[in-house]
């Protein structure tokens, strides 16, 4: 399935994107990157090589050294030279890669009372940490060869769930069978309280086999009533304050559990412009109740069930079930397309003072992003048209993201409304 859309959508800061791009047959950047976390580093301006002296005997056969050393020691050839080193590399993987990566796996118990109210004791979240010996072998090889992707290789740690509830194993529920996270770290108090009140919506909530999930279902109502604030959300053009402001970081971050799950996603939109809470970049999924929604299909022969919650300035999504014996790989980010930011933009209106100026977006770049998910199936057989042959079952989803280049745009209050909005450099 291919997604192509651009979209208004409640979102929070603007994203800073990279400047360092790639040429064509070279690099002056490389990526590091687990499923949901990358690195953008330049290796010319990391100290990952050392001075090495070289020796060469010049214009004698080194056969013969043992027998003639007087005379093979001045024909000897020293030079310095350049060369990878792999403890420079491994140093730079611990103290910077390795530390963001590291988490203990946290257990979790689980239980359903009388009336089907589901409590969690506990956050089940995996451990994880990076396999620094094969990780600093990779990205050596890489340099060494000028490849611009590495697939950081992980060591995970299932949690332990504790199911007390006989009802929830009766429905598949008794491990953890996806995680998704996102970072909302500088978000304004407001965009936090509606981070908070969003994901308490699906906790608890049980994904029946074969059902599609509807993220605005199950969010139900955005209004002051419910318990929102209002935030900047993107109103076409302008980036204006509504209630729920904040909301997409609750859905992309049970986008991201769909997909770690492998479950196939029936209808996903990325943000208009890039936003940094959404980091890595294409991995976005808006929306804007009911006219843009996420969905996905449970399409395993169990129930899910979710907990969501926050932990300081991160958000989660954990789903407990039975796994299913197939591997999720993520593929990306690749970029294409940049442009720079339009002129500044400014509209006048009598609705304000003369000479008050209200901000209503941000400069910001435009990219075109794309990511590959690639499910196999490990259990399920097909067998090759062309060949004959029987191999695992598998699919590979594009998932294309187009962020529209922005302007610095202003409202200012004017004697005499301006017929048109005015565009000037800047």
């Amino acid at each position: 399935m291919k997604y192509s859309f651009t979209c208004f959508a409640i979102i929070g800061a603007l994203l800073i994107l990279p400047t360092v791009t790639m040429a064509s047959g070279t690099s002056t950047s490389m990526i590091l990157k687990t499923d949901f976390q990358i690195w953008e580093i330049n290796p010319s301006k990391l100290d990952f090589y050392s001075d090495y002296e070289k020796t060469d005997f010049v214009g004698m056969d080194v056969s013969l050294i043992d027998e003639d050393w007087a005379t093979a020691s001045s024909l000897v050839k020293k030079e310095t030279v350049q060369g990878l080193d792999s403890v420079k590399i491994r140093n730079y993987l611990s103290s910077v890669i390795a530390p963001a990566i590291f988490r203990e796996k946290t257990d979790v118990t689980l239980n359903m009372d009388k009336d089907g109210k589901v409590t969690f004791e506990g956050t089940g979240l995996y451990g994880r940490q990076l396999d620094l010996e094969t990780a600093t072998k990779m990205v050596e090889f890489a340099l060494s060869q000028g490849l611009t992707y590495v697939n950081l290789p992980l060591i995970k740690e299932d949690p332990v769930v504790n199911v007390q509830s006989e009802e929830l194993k009766k429905l598949g529920i008794k491990e953890l069978i996806s995680g998704g996270e996102t970072d909302f770290s500088n978000s304004p108090r407001n965009r936090i309280i509606n981070i908070n009140n969003g994901l308490s919506k699906f906790i608890g909530h049980i994904v029946k086999p074969g059902e599609e999930f509807v993220f605005g279902n199950v969010l139900g109502p955005v209004e002051a009533s419910t318990g929102y604030l209002q935030e900047l959300v993107i109103k076409g053009d302008k980036t204006l304050p509504e209630y729920g402001g904040g909301l997409c970081q609750v859905s992309t971050t049970a986008y991201r559990a769909a997909l770690a799950a492998g479950f196939p996603v029936t209808s996903r939109r990325n943000h208009s412009y890039a936003v940094s809470y959404y980091k890595p970049l294409g991995l976005d999924a808006t929306v804007y109740p009911p006219s843009v929604d996420m969905k996905f299909m449970n399409d395993t022969a169990n129930s899910f069930l979710i907990q969501s919650f926050t932990i300081g300035s991160k958000a989660y999504y954990n789903f407990y079930g039975t796994k299913t014996n197939r591997t999720v790989r993520m593929i990306g980010p690749y970029y294409s397309a940049w442009s720079s930011p339009p002129a500044q933009k400014v509209e006048y209106s009598t609705n304000m003072a003369p000479g008050q100026t209200k901000v209503v977006g941000h400069a910001v770049p435009g990219v075109n992003v794309t990511w590959y998910r690639y499910v196999t199936y490990n259990d399920e057989k097909v067998k090759d048209e062309k060949t004959g042959v029987e191999q695992n079952k598998s699919f590979l989803e594009t998932i294309y993201s187009k962020y529209q280049a922005r302007p610095n745009y202003f409202i200012k209050g004017a004697e005499d409304a301006v017929p048109e909005a005015s565009q000037t450099g800047g």
